[in-house]
């Protein structure tokens, strides 16, 4: 009887209180971040705007690096659509090769007698009355005996110094890169890891 009684009188109550729940629950708070998630986006962040800053600056200097040069080649010598400069800088041939192509060209490739008189000439003036051997762009460091030019393409022209005494080339597998020498324009086959001046395009 008395439990009777106890149900009958909570049970509007138990009632009235089950339609008051929504039926739809809130969607629960975001759990706070915690500090070290904080720091670990803001330094994401941040490396992420150095390398973009750090690619922007490097652009900007490779653009002034090849400005640079062209601006160097009024210096130089204009052979029909080409312009050449030496430089009294000592490099072995892999450096020198590198360093005309920082200033936006390339070692000099002399393609025919025209241009290999022409740059002849230009570099016995430039180093008049010494005797200077310069870098060209020439090298059979892929295969011995087939000679390439920097951009890969086929040597087909060739101002060998030819002597009884020393005829080139002459070095066999050890010399594998070519220098013009400064007073007669001839070409002579070296060690690429001795250092000399450099003539660029």
């Amino acid at each position: 009887m008395c439990v009777c009684v106890f149900h009958q009188a909570y049970e509007p109550e138990v009632k009235r209180t089950r339609g008051d729940v929504p039926d739809i629950l809130p969607e629960p708070e975001a759990e706070p971040t915690s500090p070290v998630s904080d720091f670990e986006n803001s330094y994401n962040y941040v490396v992420g705007e150095l390398e973009d800053s750090i690619q922007e600056v490097y652009q900007h200097s490779k653009d002034n690096r090849k400005e640079i040069g062209r601006l160097e080649c009024e210096k130089g010598q204009r052979i029909g659509y080409k312009c050449y400069l030496v430089y009294n800088s000592l490099e072995d041939y892999a450096g020198a090769s590198r360093k005309c192509i920082e200033r936006g060209g390339r070692m000099a490739m002399p393609r025919d007698r025209k241009e290999q008189e022409a740059l002849a000439d230009y570099v016995k003036n430039f180093f008049h009355p010494g005797n200077w051997p310069v870098w060209l762009g020439v090298n059979d460091l892929r295969s011995e005996g087939l000679y390439l030019f920097d951009d890969g393409t086929r040597v087909t022209y060739f101002q060998w110094r030819k002597h009884f005494l020393s005829s080139q080339p002459d070095g066999g597998r050890r010399e594998n890169c070519v220098a013009m020498s400064s007073d007669d324009g001839d070409w002579w086959d070296h060690y690429c890891d001795r250092t000399m001046n450099y003539m660029c395009e």
